[in-house]
């Protein structure tokens, strides 16, 4: 049933609570401001999504990376996040990220709970201090690129996708079965095939086995 499967979780509002961690970090270090003022110039079409990266990474220049990591604690994994990966390995599925958040938490986040791989966002350090750059691998609409450059490496021929956000659609729209976990808007929840709105999140397990038992 579950042969050559891949499961590909977003992070961000999917396995851990905050939904932005771009804005998450901005409040945790104080610069929240700049933050929403330049999200919102992104929102109207002002800049890319390249420079929106680059413009919040400049704020953040000679903050060093134990202080970074410390705003993970105000972003807890969601209760369920584990024994959902788990349940994966158990049936030999490897378990993927793929990210617009950032790496030196997502890095972490894979550690945490037995990822395979993730792919996200790299915010560059010199040592341990942050030099104000980032390099993106992952653009808003770009989860759809990165998951094909996956399933071929991974030799997959179906996915299990579970996201909670606009940018995840595009990956939901291919895959076996699609999970909105905590969606953000009405559209994520309708192009899901299930819903998960509590915790722990594991629980949604019976149903997804339900689901590709009868197809």
């Amino acid at each position: 049933m579950m042969n050559r499967m891949l499961a590909v979780f977003d992070i961000d509002g999917t396995l851990r609570t905050e939904p932005d961690p771009w804005l998450h970090l901005h409040r945790h270090l104080g610069t929240i401001e700049h933050g929403e003022e330049i999200l919102q110039r992104w929102k109207d079409g002002e800049v890319t999504y390249h420079e929106l990266a680059a413009l919040d990474a400049s704020v953040w220049k000679g903050f060093d990376r134990a202080s970074i990591l410390q705003s993970l604690e105000s972003n807890p994994i969601r209760s369920g996040a584990r024994e959902l990966i788990e349940w994966f390995k158990a049936l030999q599925i490897p378990c993927v990220g793929i990210s617009t958040g950032l790496s030196v938490f997502n890095d972490v986040t894979s550690e945490e709970l037995g990822l395979d791989e993730v792919i996200s966002n790299d915010l560059l350090f010199e040592g341990e201090v942050c030099t104000g750059s980032v390099s993106i691998n992952v653009e808003e609409d770009g989860k759809a690129e990165v998951l094909r450059a996956m399933i071929e490496r991974y030799e997959c021929s179906s996915t299990i996708v579970f996201g909670d956000g606009t940018a995840d659609v595009a990956l939901f729209k291919t895959a076996r079965v699609s999970v909105a976990v905590f969606p953000r808007h009405a559209h994520v929840s309708d192009e899901a095939h299930l819903v998960v709105n509590t915790e722990p999140i594991h629980e949604i397990c019976d149903d997804i086995e339900r689901l590709l038992n009868n197809e």
